[in-house]
This record gives C-alpha cells, sequence and structure tokens, in this order.
C-alpha cells in the first residue's frame, strides 16, 4: 500500500476532506494535509476482522468497536480514518466519531509505516487519546505495540509477538500476533 500526499499550495480544510471522491481509497486530514492511500490488501483486513472480535468479546459495557473505514474527528479541523476503534457508545453519533474514544488502532502496511507510526502517532498523542496500538503484519513475527499517553507523547506498555495479554484500556489476550494475518487453516 502506497501513501501519498497533496500538492495543494495551501493549507485544506473539512470541506476539502468532504469534498473527496468515493473512490475506494482512505482520505485523511492531518495538520492542514490530505493523505491518501488505497483500499488495504487482504493480510490487513484479516487482521482488522479478527482483531475486531478480540475487541468486541473484550469490550466493556457502555463502549462499542467500529472498524474502517469511520471517520474520527480531531480537534484542529482534522479527520483521520483508524483501522479499529473502541468509542463509548453515543447514540447520536450519525456521520463520524468525536472524542474521547477509549482505543485506536492501527493495522500497519508497507506503505503506511511512516503515516502511521509518526504522523499520527503525533495527531493522536495531541488529541489526548489515550491508548494506541500499532499491529505489524509486514515484520516477521508480526508484532503489536501497545501505547500509552504519558504527558504528552506515548510509551510503550507492551512490544511483543506471538501471545499478547493485556489489562489496558480492556482486559484482553491475543493467543498469536501472527495468527492475525495468516490464512485460514
Amino acid at each position: 500500500m502506497t501513501l501519498t500526499t497533496t500538492a495543494l499550495r495551501r493549507e485544506c480544510t473539512l470541506a476539502d476532506w468532504e469534498a473527496t471522491p468515493d473512490d475506494g481509497r482512505r482520505y485523511e486530514l492531518i495538520g492542514g494535509t490530505i493523505y491518501v492511500s488505497p483500499a488495504p490488501m487482504t493480510p490487513h483486513q484479516r487482521a482488522s476482522r479478527r482483531l475486531q472480535r478480540i475487541l468486541e468479546d473484550a469490550c466493556p459495557h457502555g463502549c462499542e468497536v467500529f472498524d474502517a473505514p469511520v471517520g474520527l474527528r480531531l480537534p484542529g479541523e482534522q479527520m483521520v480514518e483508524p483501522d479499529l476503534v473502541v468509542a463509548p457508545y453515543a447514540s447520536d453519533v450519525v456521520k463520524h466519531l468525536v472524542l474521547p474514544v477509549l482505543l485506536v488502532v492501527e493495522i500497519v502496511s508497507a506503505g503506511s509505516r511512516r503515516h502511521d507510526t509518526v504522523t499520527k502517532r503525533v495527531a493522536y498523542a495531541e488529541a489526548g487519546i489515550e491508548h494506541y496500538w500499532l499491529v505489524d503484519g509486514t515484520v516477521a513475527p508480526a508484532r503489536l505495540t501497545a501505547l500509552r499517553l504519558a504527558g504528552d507523547r506515548y510509551e510503550a506498555v507492551a512490544d511483543a509477538t506471538g501471545e499478547v495479554v493485556l489489562d489496558e484500556p480492556l482486559a484482553m489476550r491475543i493467543p498469536s500476533v501472527d495468527d492475525l494475518f495468516c490464512p485460514p487453516g
């Protein structure tokens, strides 16, 4: 997956983001720049679906899990589309999720590594999102890095391959990070 940015001479706004085409690509507005990436590949989608099931089973009462494409509005006219979001249930949400959220998860692709690990990490920290996970199937073995906001930066609370057991923000167990990406059978 290759990530590109727009080459505009001015800072983009939410109106610009809302005018992007519905063409199967992901459009995100961060810091006045629109980032464009193609639809995710099969291993990415497989990992997202499997992790969503695990998160739903661990989801606390009053929260729900959303998967991409779902818009999450951040302060400063920013709009992102995380792979997975755990958010408090809100019956009045019609168009996009808003803060606060319990957890944001990005599944790293070869072409999105810098965007997920640098650009979005900074945007999520600035927005005050307390828990941010990176799930990376582009490395062997696959790795899950669970980050928690400490002040204005994230610190790793888990950086694991194989089995992952976490107590926050959800009490959950992932039997194998590699298995999130593997075909059935």
